[in-house]
């Protein structure tokens, strides 16, 4: 009988220390779930900004050729008003992560609405023609991003 209760226990003893019954969910490596949304790891880049290595300065260099080429393209139309404009638009563009530019949304006071009619189609025009850019990049993924332009108009 001795016999059989040790036979017993040095089973028992065998099967509980079996890594066969180990937790499987301790061998799962963590992934990082939290995603923070409002950053982005690279910004857009037009051609002439690539080479440029730090970060700051590429959006430095972003933020100054978009407002070179909207400029540039404004400058193409003539903007006649009845009084002096002075005011700021604030036009909302997307870029896609095909690295094309389009109008998400533009805010103009209703005042300088009446006055130039026409703003809001003429700025829709000039972000068609933006060459096309390299994309935000998220985690080695291009993502699509918002950026919010204000455009001073003046007399």
């Amino acid at each position: 009988m001795l016999k059989q209760y040790s036979v017993i226990i040095i089973c028992l003893v065998l099967l509980v220390s079996c890594t066969f019954f180990e937790d499987r969910t301790k061998q799962v490596q963590k992934v990082d779930t939290i995603v923070d949304f409002n950053s982005i790891d690279a910004f857009p880049l037009f051609p002439e900004c690539k080479n440029i290595p730090s970060r700051d300065k590429q959006q430095i260099c972003f933020q100054l050729e978009m407002a070179q080429h909207i400029y540039a393209a404004l400058k193409q139309y003539p903007l006649m008003a009845s009084e002096a404009v002075n005011d700021t638009i604030f036009v909302k563009l997307r870029i896609g992560i095909n690295g094309k530019t389009r109008l998400s949304s533009i805010k103009i006071p209703e005042k300088t609405s009446e006055l130039l009619p026409k703003f809001d189609s003429i700025v829709g025009v000039t972000l068609q023609n933006i060459p096309k850019l390299q994309p935000a990049i998220k985690r080695n993924m291009p993502v699509s991003t918002e950026f919010t332009l204000p455009i001073i108009l003046t007399n």
